[in-house]
Formats: structure tokens, sequence, C-alpha cells
């Protein structure tokens, strides 16, 4: 009888057990990896956002590109040697470089579509000449490029994507303008004039509005996709290089160059609403996904300001490698 009792003692024990371990394993938190492209010295900090702490530096090259893109679809980070036109291709878990692959193109901007299907790769420079001119889309189930389209305008520099991936926009940062690309056909269908230098554009929430960072005439362009047109431009800061839109599409954040700081834009009344000294040549600024935070690559200072985007205060800077530029993130679970 007492054997029985063990017996069945056990196995409720046992049952427990096995029930708290599979709720603790079901019920995980997800947190993201944020990967940082340091082209001065070649390296990709990788950063916890939970901590905002760096937890491993990924030697790529002697230097990398501006560019960098995460793909949630297979959790590859890709990067690559602006010169040499080499991609890189890494594991964005185990962060270990799986394959390299010669474009025998300059590489500029960087970027996967939502869907994860296709990477666009530009050649892009603030110079003018043919070879600036190109838009490379590597299939990343195939593992190959599979159309290089050359463009009308002047050194294509960064991209951007509809939610539903069927429309790629690149800012062409010597012509002035955007070029909107139908993805399915894999061809420029039109081109948007903006303002002097646009370099990153983020598109609203809802998908009908581009907003577009113009460096030299310290604007933001807003582009409406319906009418295929600009519609506003708002004044920023000084060197307006890099663009962020809140997830209630009320601000965009941008960071500016020439005065050291982000601006954040109330997209009602159409005027700055806070201006915040982040640090030295702020570069980029990137929403960090679940929280409520944003990353501001500060391109002279090798560091990440980390803002709260409720009460606009830097809680941390991040040091990272040597010059910092883009960012882009991958979900991981605790």
């Amino acid at each position: 009888m007492k054997n029985r009792t063990a017996i069945r003692l056990t196995i409720v024990i046992l049952t427990i057990g096995v029930l708290i371990s599979s709720w603790k394993y079901f019920n995980r938190k997800y947190s993201y990896y944020a990967y940082v492209a340091n082209t001065g010295d070649g390296t990709i900090s990788v950063i916890d956002t939970e901590m905002d702490e760096v937890i491993e530096t990924i030697k790529v090259d002697d230097e990398i590109s501006d560019g960098i893109a995460a793909n949630p679809m297979n959790n590859e980070v890709y990067t690559a040697n602006y010169r040499k036109g080499v991609l890189n291709i890494i594991d964005g878990i185990n962060f270990n470089i799986k394959e390299k692959l010669e474009l025998g193109r300059n590489i500029h901007g960087i970027d996967v579509s939502p869907d994860g299907k296709f990477l666009y790769v530009t050649s892009g420079d603030l110079q003018e000449g043919e070879e600036f001119n190109y838009i490379m889309i590597y299939d990343t189930k195939e593992r190959k490029i599979v159309k290089e389209i050359k463009s009308n305008s002047k050194s294509p520099a960064h991209i951007s994507f509809s939610e539903d991936s069927k429309f790629a926009f690149v800012s062409n940062v010597m012509s002035n303008d955007i070029s909107v690309i139908d993805t399915e056909k894999q061809e420029i269908i039109r081109t948007i004039p903006v303002g002097n230098t646009p370099n990153e554009g983020k598109l609203s929430m809802d998908g009908k509005l581009l907003y577009v960072a113009n460096l030299m005439d310290n604007v933001l362009s807003i582009v409406d996709i319906e009418k295929e047109s600009e519609i506003e431009r708002i004044p920023a800061g000084k060197g307006t290089h890099g663009v962020a839109v809140t997830d209630d599409d009320k601000y965009v954040w941008t960071a500016n160059r020439f005065s050291n700081d982000v601006t954040i834009i109330d997209l009602e009344s159409k005027v700055v609403v806070e201006t915040i000294t982040t640090g030295k040549v702020p570069n980029h600024v990137f929403r960090v996904p679940n929280s409520k935070k944003m990353y501001v690559s500060n391109l002279d200072s090798g560091d990440i300001a980390v803002v709260n985007t409720e009460t606009y205060e830097i809680t941390k800077k991040i040091k990272v490698g040597q010059k910092p530029h883009e960012i882009g993130f991958l979900q991981y679970k605790n």
C-alpha cells in the first residue's frame, strides 16, 4: 500500500514538473536582437534590446557598407563590403558568417522585403557615375542575384518596401528623386522628385505616405503614394539623414547629422515638437520593436543612444564599433 502511494506521489510530482516546464517553454518572452553595422572597423555589434547591452561582436571585414538587413523568415543578416562588392550572409542567431557572394559592384544600401523573399542592394554614393546607378535583386531562397536594374536616376542609396512587398522605394542621392519599383515585374515604374540629397525613407504605418529625409536642405519630404507626388516639406534638423515612424503614425523622428540631434515631428500639426541632442553626428534612428524605445546611431561618438519615446529622455548610451550606421532587428525567445 505504501509503495502504491509512493508511486502515485512520484507520478504526480513528475506530472507537475512537466507541466511547469511546458508552461515556461511556451510562455517564454519574445525579445529582439539589434544588429549594428559599424562601417569603420568592419564589425557588427549585436545588442540584446531587452538589456540594451552588446552581447556579441561579429568581425566581417576591414570595413563594411552603411546598410544592413535582417530577415525574420530565415534569421539571416546581410551586410557587405562597399568597395570589394562582397555580400556577407550571416546566421543571426549563431552569429557566424555562412556565405560570401561577390557581386562585382559597389554596395551601399541593403534592405530585405517584408516577406523575406528578396534582398535589394544598391550601388549609390555621394558622387556621379554610371557605376553608382545600379540596383541588384538577390533571391534569398535561390541564393543568387536574379535581376540587375540600371537606374536612369543617379546614385540609388536607401530602400524601403510596402508592407505587402509589392513595391520598393529607392532614394537617389544625386538626382534628388525616388524610384518606385514594381517588385513582381522587377522594374522601375515611376520616379518622384523630392528634396536635395534624399537619404533614408520610411513608409507610414498605414502605407499611404512615404517620409524622406533630405540631407542638404534640412527638410522631411512627405510623398503621397497614391498621388505619386511630394505633397509637403517640413523643416527638420540640419543634415536630415535618418527617419523613423512611431507605431501610432502620429510622429516622425529624424536623425540630423549636422546639428547632432534628433527632431520629433507631430504629423497632425506638421511642426517639430521636440529636439534631443543624442551624440556626435546622429546618423540613423530606428524604432525598437515591441518597446517604447528608439535607437539612434551616433556616427562619430561610436555609440547607440537609447531614447524613451514617451519621456524623450536618453536612458542609456551603448558603446559599439567605429562609425555605426544602420540597424536591423531579429526576434528571439528568452
